[in-house]
């Protein structure tokens, strides 16, 4: 079982530092994948080579739902299709929309 944390900023001139911070502080052992990539297109370079790595038993850990997607359709489809896969969902941001409430 592997946990990640994915941090995604929009432009090179914003800073991932917090991102990273938010999620080492709840979660020490965790491995980062970072990207600067516009959050309102899903099909993003690190985050598919994190879909498709990603198995059953993994967790991904978020700093906010809006790191994962700003389109609400494509983010329900997105976290449904991990929650089924039976990949862990957590939301540091949200907690009440992590995978274990659900």
């Amino acid at each position: 079982m592997c946990m990640y944390g994915y941090c995604r900023i929009s432009t090179k001139q914003q800073s991932i530092d917090r991102q990273i911070r938010n999620i080492k502080g709840s979660y020490d052992k965790v491995v980062i994948i970072q990207e600067v990539y516009t959050g309102t297109k899903q099909d993003r370079q690190e985050w598919n080579k994190l879909y498709k790595k990603a198995k059953a038993g993994d967790t991904i850990i978020f700093d906010s739902v809006l790191r994962m997607s700003r389109n609400a359709d494509e983010g329900f489809c997105l976290y449904e299709e991990l929650y089924h896969k039976g990949i862990e969902l957590v939301f540091l941001k949200e907690p009440h929309i992590n995978t274990s409430t659900y």
